[in-house]
This record gives structure tokens, sequence and C-alpha cells, in this order.
């Protein structure tokens, strides 16, 4: 069940065929394949083995995927840290994890000191600094390895990834070999690719389901940390240069790209992680004319759990955001939100091959966020409150640590934030967050006291009660930090 088992069949089938490219720099399946393969052989040597655990440090690059897969390859444990995950949390995940190995960039090597003794400790560069590495990744790939897989078991953990957090702390999600597998399967029918693909993909996720469809990767010229700002004149370039048809990355890369009025001919952009508007869409639609747009929603824990086209999301109008119909490989359903009584808004849930069981030793975070039914289903609580149509499509209306209770009801932030924005170009992002009973919603804009009445008549029409509105006049709302797209309504609350 190991599923590095997919990548050794693709380097077989297309072993010339690119990989990965970052810059200047490519690698072909079957050179990947080989340098996995050689670093696995070579943690074994240092003394790592099956089911230990390893912290990976690493931006998305070529190194990345052959220190990653290389754990996996071997039977251990990858645990990806973000390069936007703070300090103190990198402190936390590390403790908790007990890793035996730390593989990583030179500069990562300094946060080591926040965890206790690592005796395996890899770079992707010299064994410079204050705290340099005992090897660097080239070291340890001499000599080559035998070529063999760990016959891992479904269950064995292969990979633990952080949650954005913006709910609260990031919590670790086991990845299983299982899962991984499902949710290869679930990518691949969902989105599937054409022979001549070459994808572009802002998250690593889609970058590892590339190489096991056996499409090229290329990896975007950007700062991870902030998407908002994005070279879109170098990703154009790249684009270009490559070859690329299709695209995978949150709604702020897409802004910066269809503001250039450069259309880069793309058969497919695909973005999710955050709430997009009608307004985003309709520049999408004009700035990539022939370009299929898809919108899909899912979460760490669970992807994808739905998707729809640019066109089905504008023509359908409603109460909240239309995230689509569940795909076959998911079962959804509505739980009560909090102690309120049920209502034809709830809190989804979801089951299915690749929605994650677990957290890994957090036991907290799985009584909080998994339910188990009496039958032994695990369903995970997506932290969405919504309702389904006639159609069975899910429509989101907020977070369920977001939802105010105001005289008794529930206020939804997504309903009063949708009807509040419209499709006004003067709003760049709106908020409602509940201080106490009182709802108050913040417009990020540039203009002045003169849109506070026109916002008063929308949220009249639309029922939607507002106890006070705030402008930021420039100032821009806290997002998260993986998106730079989802309002963080804990850092916003404390703020106000």
């Amino acid at each position: 069940m190991n599923v590095l088992s997919i990548l050794a069949e693709v380097a077989r089938r297309h072993p010339d065929r690119p990989a990965l490219i970052l810059g200047k720099r490519s690698i072909t399946f079957s050179a990947l394949r080989e340098r996995i393969d050689r670093a696995s052989a070579g943690l074994q040597r240092e003394g790592l083995q099956p089911g230990d655990r390893a912290i990976v440090m690493i931006p998305m690059s070529i190194d990345l995927y052959v220190a990653m897969l290389a754990l996996l390859d071997l039977g251990a444990v990858a645990v990806f840290v973000d390069p936007w995950i703070g300090w103190k949390q990198i402190a936390a995940f590390a403790a908790y994890a007990e890793p035996r190995a730390w593989l990583g960039i030179p500069r990562s090597h300094a946060l080591r000191l926040l965890s206790r003794s690592i005796p395996i400790t890899v770079t992707t560069g010299r064994r410079l600094g204050p705290v340099p590495a005992r090897r660097t990744l080239s070291e340890i790939e001499e000599p080559a390895g035998d070529g063999a897989v760990h016959a891992s078991q479904p269950d064995d953990p292969a990979l633990i990834t952080f949650t954005s957090g913006s709910s609260g702390e990031p919590k670790g999600a086991n990845r299983t070999h299982r899962f991984l597998l499902a949710q290869h399967r679930a990518l691949a029918a969902e989105f599937p690719a054409r022979e001549g693909d070459v994808d572009m993909p802002m998250f690593p996720v889609f970058a590892l389901n590339n190489l096991a469809v056996g499409v090229p990767s290329v990896v975007p010229a950007m700062d991870f940390r902030r998407v908002d700002r994005v070279d879109a004149a170098a990703i154009l370039r790249q684009m270009r240069e490559h070859g690329v048809t299709t695209c995978t990355a949150s709604p702020p890369f897409f802004d910066r790209l269809a503001a250039t009025g450069e259309n880069p001919g793309l058969r497919r952009i695909l973005t999710g992680g955050a709430p997009v508007s009608d307004a985003q869409l309709l520049t999408w639609r004009r700035a990539f004319p022939g370009t299929e747009i898809l919108v899909a929603y899912g979460s760490t824990e669970a992807e994808p759990v739905a998707h729809l086209t640019a066109e089905e999301r504008l023509e359908l109008k409603g109460p909240g955001f239309c995230a689509g119909k569940p795909i076959e490989r998911i079962r959804a359903r509505l739980i009560p939100i909090g102690d309120a009584p049920p209502g034809e808004i709830g809190e989804l849930v979801v089951t299915g091959d690749h929605v994650c069981r677990d957290y890994y030793r957090n036991p907290g975070a799985v009584k909080e966020n998994k339910i188990t039914d009496s039958d032994g289903t695990i369903w995970h609580r997506m932290g969405d409150t919504g309702y389904f149509d006639g159609q069975g499509r899910f429509w989101i209306v907020g977070r369920v640590h977001s939802t105010i209770r105001r005289g008794g009801e529930l206020v939804h932030p997504q309903l009063v934030e949708q009807a509040a924005q419209g499709e006004d170009p003067r709003i760049r992002r709106a908020a409602a967050v509940g201080l106490g009973e009182r709802v108050v919603l913040v417009i990020e804009t540039d203009s002045g006291e003169e849109l506070k009445p026109v916002i008063q008549e929308r949220l009249a029409a639309a029922g939607q009660p507002v106890d006070e509105i705030r402008l930021t006049r420039g100032e821009p709302l806290p997002v998260d930090p993986r998106h730079n797209s989802k309002i963080d309504y804990n850092r916003l609350r404390e703020r106000l």
C-alpha cells in the first residue's frame, strides 16, 4: 500500500518526461525516482527506520519532493511544516511529533534549538550557520539504494500536514498511505489530466498528485507566504516558457494574473481554500476567456469535497456561496450548530476514504472535530455552516466559530457579508463579527462615510441585522497566512 509504488510505476512508463521544473532546474520522472531511492538508502544508513518521524522544512522545490518522498519510500513519516507557520508552533509540533530526523534548508536548522536533541540532521544546502546540520542531502544520496519500496500497511502514517489554523491552533492531519492513495484517486477522477498537460500547482498536495498521474509540475516563482504579492509578470513568463496548460492556486494568485490584462491561454484553472466572490469570478472570466474555471471546496482533512464551474456559480443565486454538489466519493450531512435546535442551516460533516480520520497524537482535536457513528463510520466536522438546496448542492453561510448569537437568533457572517458587498467594486472584503451580541460589519475599502448608507440599504433589503458598520479606509482585514484570502475572524475580533 506504500504510495511510492505509484511513482515507481509512472517512472517506468515516462522515464524521460519532466516531473518537476523550478526555474532553470528540472528533473525527469526516472531521475526523481533514482534520487528518492538514493536519499531513502542514505537516511537508512544514518539510522532512520520505518515509523520514525522526520521534520521537513523545505520550500516547494525538487529537494522537497526528494526528501519527503524518500521518507515515505523507507516507511518513515514526513512531518511537513509550511513556511507560514510561526516558530512557537514549530516548537510545539516538534515536541509532540518526537522526530528522529530534521530535513530542511540551512536557516531552518536554527529552529532545532526549540526542540529536544534530534540525532539525524540533513540540509539541502551547505553545512553553514550557527546550528549546522550533520549531513547534506547530496551527501546522503551516495551510494545508490536497492530500489525497494517499504511495504507499508494501509493505515501506517505517511505524511503529517497542518491545518491553516483559521479557526484555532493548527492541527496535524494524519495522512496515512490509504488516505493518500484515496485522495489521489479522487483528485484524478474529479480533475482529470489530458495527455500533454503541464500543471502549475501552488499547493504541494497537487504537485504530489501530478507525480502520481505523470503530469509535469512547474513550481511557480513566488514567495509562498505572500500569495497576494505574486509577481504576475514572472508567473506569466514561466507559463509561456514551459507550456503550462492548467494551474491550481488560491484566489489572490488569479487576482494578480487577471490584473495584468494578459491571457495565459490556460485550459483550466482550479482555485479554492477561501471564498470566491462573484465579482472575482466575473473578473477572471473576462481576463481568461476560453479557460475552464473551477472553484473547489474542501479542507486539509477532506479534499476534494465538492466543486463547480464559474458559470454554475454565477447562474445560481441564493443566500450564501454555493460550493456545489458533494462528489460521489463523499457522503455529507448536516448536524445542529452547537446547542441550537435543528433547522434548515446546520454544520456540514463528511465521510469517505479520502477524509482524514484523526490528528497525529492529538486526542483533544479528534474529540472536537470527529464524530464516530455506532457502526464505526468516522465523520469529519468541516466547521462550515450552510444548507442543501433541492438539487443537493451545499451553500456556505459561515463558520461555526464565527456564528453570532444576537437576541436569541443565529446570525451567519457570510450572509451579512454577501448582502453588504454585492458586486460593489469599492469593497475589497467584508467581515461580520460578534462583539457580545452586537453584530459589527467591517468593510475593507478606500471609500469614505458616503458608502455606509448604501451598505445599510442592501442589508435592510436582505433582512440581515447589523448594529455597526466600520470602514478600514485602506487598512487590510487580517487573513489566513496560507491563502492570504480567508478572513481571520479571531484576529479581527481581537483588533476590534
